[in-house]
C-alpha cells in the first residue's frame, strides 16, 4: 500500500471526527484552548487503536508458507469487507429522516475519553483490515502521522464550526467520507 491510502484513510475518519466535534461543541462549547487539548488527546488515542488493528491484522494475515503473496487477493477482501462494514456503520445513521446521532459532554475528560473510544472503534477496524494487506513495521510513520495531523486540525475545525453554529451538511459530508473509505478497499483488491 502506498502512503495515499493512508492520507485518503486519514481524511476520512477526520471528517467523521469534525462532524462528531461539531454536534458535541454545540450543544457542550468548550473554551479553544481546552478544544485543542481535547483534539489532541483524541487524535492519539486514534492512533493508538489504529496501530493495535494493525498489529492484530498483521498478526492474523493469511501467508502461504512458500509463497507470502498466496492469499494477497484473500486478506484484500478481508480488507475490503471491514471498510464496507465500517462504511455502513458510520453512513447508516445520518440516512434516517430525523437521526438520533450521539452527543458527549467535551466538559469533562471522562465524556472525551469515552467519546474517543467510541468513534475510534471504527479507526480500529479499517487498522486491522489494513494490517491485513500491509504489514505495520516499515509503515508506522504511514499509519501515525497522517491520522494525527488530520485528525487534530479538522476535528479542531469542528469544534470551532460547533462553537459559532455553523451549519453544515453533515449527510454529504459523511457519504463523502464513507467514499474515500471505500475507495481505499477497492483499490486494495484491485492492486492485490
Amino acid at each position: 500500500m502506498s502512503i495515499a491510502t493512508y492520507i485518503v484513510l486519514s481524511i476520512a475518519f477526520a471528517i467523521a471526527t469534525m462532524l462528531l466535534m461539531r454536534r458535541c461543541a454545540e450543544t457542550t462549547p468548550v473554551k479553544l484552548t481546552k478544544g485543542i487539548a481535547i483534539m489532541l488527546v483524541t487524535a492519539l488515542i486514534y492512533v493508538i487503536l489504529f496501530v493495535i488493528g494493525m498489529s492484530l491484522g498483521d498478526m492474523l494475515r493469511f501467508e502461504g508458507a512458500d509463497a507470502p503473496e498466496l492469499y494477497a487477493r484473500t486478506n484484500a477482501y478481508i480488507f475490503l469487507g471491514l471498510t464496507l462494514f465500517v462504511a455502513l456503520r458510520m453512513l447508516l445513521p445520518y440516512l434516517k429522516r430525523n437521526p438520533q446521532l450521539p452527543i458527549f459532554d467535551l466538559r469533562k475528560w471522562g465524556g472525551v475519553a469515552a467519546m474517543s473510544v467510541a468513534s475510534g472503534i471504527n479507526v480500529m477496524l479499517v487498522g486491522l483490515g489494513l494490517g491485513f494487506v500491509t504489514p505495520l513495521t516499515g509503515h508506522i510513520h504511514w499509519a501515525i502521522w497522517p491520522l494525527f495531523i488530520s485528525t487534530t486540525l479538522m476535528g479542531y475545525m469542528g469544534i470551532m464550526f460547533g462553537r459559532q453554529k455553523v451549519t453544515m451538511r453533515p449527510r454529504r459530508w459523511m457519504i463523502i467520507a464513507c467514499i474515500l473509505l471505500l475507495g481505499c478497499g477497492i483499490a486494495a483488491v484491485v492492486n492485490s
